[in-house]
């Protein structure tokens, strides 16, 4: 398991299942593109999963990331 924390805004926990589709985002610019990103590569290729561990407003979030000491493939 890795675990990590930002320093950001929080995300609702309404919003915390579609953070990683793409096209989400809660800046001005950019495509929205880096937790889906994300998301693919700890699932296809490593067999892992990624969530929202906790988060709070004003105090940030905690993704965790968990993958398999062996490769499944």
């Amino acid at each position: 398991m890795i675990d990590v924390k930002d320093s950001g805004h929080g995300i609702p926990g309404a919003q915390q299942k579609t953070i990683f589709q793409p096209g989400y985002s809660t800046k001005k610019r950019g495509w929205g593109l880096g937790l889906s990103l994300t998301k693919r590569i700890v699932e296809q290729y490593h067999n892992g999963s990624i969530f929202v561990k906790e988060s709070a407003p004003h105090q940030g979030t905690t993704f965790r990331v968990e993958l398999s000491k062996e490769d499944k493939k």
